[in-house]
């Protein structure tokens, strides 16, 4: 895969993350690092950022570049405290 290539399918993997996020739980996220992995070991790209604003509210998560499928969703006590109180069931 070229460097465009790779650039385009994470920019829109992001694109899904970032909506993912504002869908789901009315976040306004910005993404902090990105690396897509080996095709050979899964068509993912993996995430880290925080809430904008709350650098102490912090995720991880992945997306399959292939469908544009999140999974692996984890987040910081901090974000999670705030999901909570607005009343998001975590599981």
């Amino acid at each position: 895969m070229s460097k465009d290539e790779d650039a385009e399918l994470i920019s829109k993997a992001k694109a899904t993350a970032v909506q993912y996020l504002k869908e789901k739980y009315k976040l306004d996220v910005e993404i902090t690092y990105e690396h897509k992995l080996p095709k050979y070991v899964a068509y993912s790209i993996n995430f880290k950022g925080n809430v904008k604003g709350q650098k102490e509210q912090t995720f991880d998560i992945s997306v399959n570049y292939k469908t544009q499928e999140t999974s692996d969703f984890i987040i910081s006590p901090e974000l999670e405290k705030v999901l909570l109180e607005k009343g998001y069931e975590l599981s």
